[in-house]
């Protein structure tokens, strides 16, 4: 389900020196980095990406980690929706209707970004290759992480995760689903400070996410 991929925000790191090819070493010393202690709150804007739509589909709140495997995303506008993750269940409630609820082992796709999540924030990288291969390079001006699924049936939802960021701020996250649609998620600073069109082109939104000022 689209609506968890964007769990994997909330990620935090420095990368310093020059361009390398994450090896075990490299990844436990940046993911010492990651470690959060909960509550972790982040404001997004999301900009999705799909075939079947003329415009990009966008989306903005607020994502909150709240400890263990309990998760929360508000979107704001441009409607009211609360989903939450915990106690091996998804629930999803929009606006003032009905919540609906459903199984994580449903959802095999959001069990493995779940637990990379966890992974990420605890600074677990065995864990985290459990379902994922690891990549990172780059510098204090501008680095980036790519979570890249082992085996089916992730692969076959997922391309690859790629977390853009610059110092000890994370920019951007950008999702590739295996059927070619993809998402760029801003958060922090950038979400702030909005998106510069009402229908941005994909490549517009992923330059900014590059560029180092």
């Amino acid at each position: 389900m689209r609506v968890w991929r964007s769990v994997m925000v909330l990620v935090v790191a420095v990368l310093s020196g020059h361009a390398l090819a994450a090896t075990p070493s490299l990844a436990e010393s940046l993911l010492a980095k990651l470690a959060k202690t909960p509550p972790a709150t982040t404001p997004f804007v999301q900009v999705s990406y799909r075939g079947v739509l003329d415009r990009p589909l966008i989306v903005s709140g607020t994502l909150k980690w709240l400890g263990g495997d309990r998760m929360q995303r508000d979107i704001d506008k441009p409607f009211s929706e609360t989903a939450q993750i915990g106690d091996g269940e998804l629930s999803v409630q929009r606006g003032n209707g009905k919540m609906h609820r459903m199984p994580l082992a449903r959802a095999p796709q959001v069990g493995a970004m779940l637990a990379g999540f966890r992974a990420l924030l605890g600074g677990d990288v065995t864990a985290l290759e459990q379902d994922f291969t690891l990549a990172a390079e780059g510098g204090d001006a501008h680095w980036v992480i790519t979570l890249t699924p082992r085996a089916d049936p992730l692969q076959r939802q997922l391309k690859s995760i790629v977390i853009d960021g610059r110092a000890a701020e994370p920019r951007c996250l950008t999702v590739q689903d295996a059927n070619g649609d993809s998402s760029i998620t801003l958060l922090g600073a950038m979400a702030e400070q909005g998106l510069q069109s009402a229908a941005p082109l994909e490549s517009a939104v992923a330059a900014r996410c590059r560029n180092p000022q």
